[in-house]
């Protein structure tokens, strides 16, 4: 059987969520398909080139992302026409040579590139069909905004990571389709001798109820309101503790001085740094928490079923996509959006019913397996692939 040939586009300069989940994609799905991608130069690129890939891999520089900030008005439009015209003509060339028969660009940014060489190849040639993955709940941005939009009207496939980012799009919704990020349930499970080594590390006693939270630290993940309930927990049962993990945001110089100063006034509150073995500390910790605000909310909370996976206890804000992911109470929590309080709540029946609550743990595992696993995720993304090809 021949193998369909498939470029994907990535224009991430380090490596974001959205392009760790495809990529784990691309790897996936070797055997069946042959894969090829063309990204922007960065960190991502670099890691991706150090090592062997069951892909071919080429990197172009005018898939970065430009910062309208940084430059005139003037120079950001010529730099924006130039790659919008090089960036298609490198893959118009690329499909040309290589046989493509399906393009998928990952985000906002390579989508958008590709629009002049999809209309050109509307007019003149119809045997390529154009995927593209939306992983933003929201758009701050007008451009932005009529720019998925417009993406959503002219490629086939429209594909999103959640329910919530869907319903963004009132019409057109025949050709957008929810596909969850797919995690190795291999790589993330409940494993003691992780669990002892991350406790022994961080000194961590066995009878500590630990709670964490991974995230870039930002008023956006609401740290400040997770410690602010965790200081209320911590007079109760001052045996419990609480782990940052994660960078501090270098563009909110004085949310990372309120988070030393809590840090300074909690000594059960530890900042652990960003963490290249994740899974070491989900499983170092007992209850995994996520707070995003309203805001910018999660269009689906990665951190959240990378911990159920782990067998862990999660916590989350009932916003954006994270109610597809928990379920109240049978596989972990919610809790209002920007509510300190309820979070409070939460954390405490947690605590005092801790020893009761392996069911909620098993059944979040249950779910990670089933909804969220690398293998679902690839059968999934197949049968759009076949349906495509079947229809081409």
């Amino acid at each position: 059987m021949t193998k369909t040939n498939i470029l994907y586009v990535f224009g991430g300069e380090k490596a974001q969520g959205a392009e760790i989940v495809i990529e784990r994609l691309m790897n996936s799905n070797s055997a069946q398909v042959n894969t090829h991608l063309i990204l922007s130069p960065g960190k991502f690129a670099d890691e991706l080139l150090l090592g062997e890939k069951p892909y071919c891999i080429s990197v172009f520089n005018k898939l970065k992302k430009l910062n309208r900030s940084s430059s005139g008005k003037s120079r950001y439009y010529f730099t924006a026409l130039t790659n919008y015209i090089g960036v298609s003509y490198r893959v118009n060339r690329y499909i040309i040579k290589n046989k493509i028969q399906i393009v998928h660009a990952n985000t906002i940014v390579p989508a958008s590139y590709l629009l002049p060489l999809i209309i050109y190849s509307r007019l003149f040639s119809n045997s390529v069909k154009w995927y593209w993955s939306d992983h933003d709940l929201k758009y701050f941005s007008k451009i932005d905004s009529f720019l998925s939009r417009l993406c959503v009207r002219l490629y086939d496939r429209t594909l999103v990571v959640s329910e919530a980012v869907k319903r963004k799009y009132s019409s057109h919704e025949n050709k957008i389709y929810v596909l969850y990020n797919g995690l190795d349930t291999d790589q993330f499970n409940s494993d003691p001798e992780l669990r002892r080594a991350f406790r022994e590390k961080w000194s961590l006693s066995a009878n500590s109820l630990v709670f964490g939270i991974a995230a870039s630290i930002n008023p956006d993940k609401g740290h400040l309101g997770l410690v602010k309930a965790f200081d209320r927990l911590s007079l109760v049962y001052p045996n419990v503790k609480l782990l940052l993990a994660g960078d501090f945001a270098s563009h909110f110089p004085e949310y990372k001085l309120q988070i030393e100063d809590a840090m300074e006034n909690n000594d059960n509150i530890v900042y652990v740094g960003f963490l290249n073995n994740i899974a070491s500390f989900y499983n170092g910790c007992d209850v995994i928490i996520n707070n995003s605000n309203d805001y910018r909310s999660e269009s689906l909370g990665t951190t959240i079923y990378e911990a159920m996976a782990c067998e862990k206890l999660v916590v989350g804000s009932n916003t954006g996509g994270t109610p597809e992911i928990i379920t109240d109470k049978e596989n972990g929590f919610l809790f209002m959006v920007d509510n300190a309080d309820d979070l409070y709540e939460k954390l405490l029946y947690i605590t005092t019913n801790y020893s009761t609550l392996d069911n909620v743990k098993h059944a979040a595992r249950k779910t990670a397996e089933r909804k969220f696993n690398i293998a679902v995720m690839l059968r999934n993304y197949r049968s759009l692939l076949i349906d495509s090809i079947a229809n081409n």
